[in-house]
């Protein structure tokens, strides 16, 4: 009965073994490289955070710039390691628009010229933080605990500035949607007309578009411009462009600034 025993106990401890063993298989097999880079993101964003905090006392520029950058470097090596396997196609987008944000930020630190640097800011604030935004939100990338007031200041900083993307955006593509219609002024001189409409939800104190006259060889001949002042949603406001060439043939629009409410 012992000898039945022991060998009964030890089929039931091999039976345990090859159970734990095959659990173990399985959650290896959920793991795919999607979690794998958010895991790996959301280490490399609390780590640069707490990397930068300690930077905070440091006074010679040079140094803490040199530090910043590689600190930053640090955190795209990571985050560029995963990102190069991740499936999910929306996923992988954000993980580029970040990545490049990041990448403008390093080289706002490396330029000395004032010109560029807002240029690479701008552009990385308008990557970086909407994509982290998203990453947070949508795909659970985690902000610990003591970095949620700095995550609490992007977010609104990006919803900021994914108003003013999206209300650049509507300029853009308005810009190709006004048709200029070709007609003549009570005294018989030659004019363009249209009627614009806001058809977003956004609200413009204005928007400036530059609008280039060509004649029929596509040459340049003149500049004008059109103004849309208080431009606010489901308005309509009628624009006209008076006292232009006789050989003017096509015009160009092109969104040159817009001012929100």
């Amino acid at each position: 009965m012992n000898k039945i025993f022991t060998l009964f106990f030890a089929l039931l401890m091999v039976i345990g073994i090859i159970g734990c063993s095959n659990q173990s298989e399985k959650v290896k097999e959920k793991i795919s490289p999607d979690d794998v880079f958010i895991e790996e993101f959301s280490k490399a964003i609390n780590e640069r955070w707490a990397e930068q905090d300690k930077l905070e006392g440091t006074e010679e520029d040079k140094i803490y710039t040199e530090k910043n950058v590689g600190i930053l470097e640090k955190e795209l090596k990571s985050i560029e390691k995963s990102l190069a396997n991740v499936e999910d196609k929306e996923l992988k987008e954000l993980g580029n628009q970040y990545v490049e944000g990041a990448k403008s930020q390093i080289e706002m630190f490396k330029t000395n010229d004032l010109e560029l640097q807002f240029e690479y800011n701008e552009k990385s604030e308008k990557l970086r933080k909407p994509a982290l935004i998203k990453l947070v939100d949508e795909y659970n990338v985690i902000i610990e605990e003591k970095f949620q007031q700095t995550y609490k200041d992007f977010k609104e900083q990006a919803t900021v500035i994914n108003k003013e993307n999206d209300a650049n955006n509507f300029a853009e593509k308005l810009a190709q949607e006004i048709v200029l219609k070709k007609t003549t002024d009570e005294y018989g001189d030659l004019m363009y007309t249209a009627i614009v409409e806001n058809t977003s939800d956004i609200e413009f104190e204005s928007i400036h578009y530059d609008v280039q006259l060509k004649d029929s060889s596509g040459i340049v001949i003149g500049n004008e411009y059109i103004y849309l002042e208080n431009f606010m949603p489901g308005t309509k406001q009628k624009v006209e462009l008076t006292y232009l060439s006789e050989d003017t043939a096509t015009l160009e629009l092109s969104l040159n600034y817009l001012e929100l409410k």
